[in-house]
């Protein structure tokens, strides 16, 4: 499904789909061009008049957003391992790579003059300090509630019209009848777990998919989710004892051996989503941010397919 949306530009996706910080600031860059302010979550921020050259700091979310929207970026960060996700080669294929600690490197960064820098909340006050000496920045909402103010907020930074009212709409009709539909199963403890160098971790239920599942689909909420307030590993025993219905399992290629290993343990073996052929792993794209139109939309046909048997 993926690499079938990946080559659609967002005009077609449509048909698809019908199946934080305390305010901005400018850089020293920006200072002598005319601005604009935008307002993005309550926040207002400074920002070139005219905006061209973009570059995504630390948030694969927006890698999504830029593709959806075709406002790829001019540069954007690897990962710690110095690597690129496969997922997004395609989206910003002409981009520059640029190290993960951007922040501690900042001659490339301003070499590249770049009109807005867009980043996470969760990037440190000390690391979007030393961004604003390159360009006006931006720090992102990973919150999974804020998904259509992201794609919004990027369209406003370049600003591009590309037609975003029907665009969500359709999500949020999609998510509706499936939300419907999904209200008639007799169990539906849905959990959604990354398996990671051995470990299976969890996130906070407004991360990565759990927004949608959790708030959207108005599943309920495991325990396991609503206890934690940070990504958080998560051992096969209390995997066990929160015993899931429809289980959802992220997996790099790198992890699959250990994932393969691990699954010949009796605890996993024992799980109700695994002795009822409901486990799944990679139902969409392992690398995929979550949280975000594209992966929402992404994660609603795998539901649609696995847990509806519903053809997409």
């Amino acid at each position: 499904m993926y690499k079938r949306l990946l080559a659609i530009p967002i005009a077609a996706l449509l048909l698809v789909l019908t199946a934080c910080g305390n305010g901005g600031q400018s850089g020293d860059s920006a200072a002598s061009k005319p601005t604009r302010a935008i307002n993005y979550l309550g926040n207002t921020y400074t920002i070139p008049a005219r905006t061209k050259d973009i570059v995504f700091v630390g948030f694969p979310a927006s890698y999504e957003d830029s593709f959806l929207l075709g406002i790829p970026p001019v540069a954007a960060t690897m990962d710690k391992n110095g690597k690129f996700p496969a997922e997004y080669q395609a989206m910003i294929r002409n981009a520059k790579h640029l190290p993960y600690h951007i922040a501690d490197n900042l001659g490339e960064l301003v070499a590249l003059e770049p009109d807005v820098i867009m980043t996470t909340d969760k990037t440190s006050k000390e690391d979007v300090a030393k961004l604003q000496t390159a360009a006006s920045v931006i720090p992102v909402s990973t919150n999974g509630a804020h998904w259509q103010e992201n794609l919004r907020l990027l369209a406003d930074v370049r600003g591009k019209d590309a037609n975003l009212d029907t665009f969500v709409g359709k999500v949020k009709l999609n998510a509706q009848e499936l939300r419907d539909k999904l209200a008639a199963l007799p169990e539906k403890k849905v959990l959604t777990l990354w398996f990671q160098e051995g470990s299976f971790y969890v996130y906070p239920k407004d991360e990565r998919y759990n927004y949608l599942l959790y708030t959207d689909l108005a599943l309920p909420v495991p325990d396991v989710v609503a206890n934690v307030q940070e990504r958080t590993a998560l051992s096969i025993d209390a995997l066990a004892k929160e015993d899931p219905n429809y289980l959802f399992v992220m997996v790099n290629k790198e992890d699959q051996p250990a994932f393969k290993q691990l699954q010949e343990q009796p605890a996993w073996k024992n799980l109700s989503a695994v002795k009822a052929d409901q486990m799944y792993m990679n139902a969409v794209e392992p690398g995929l941010a979550g949280g975000t139109a594209y992966s929402n939309q992404s994660f609603l046909n795998a539901i649609r397919k696995q847990m509806l048997k519903m053809s997409e």
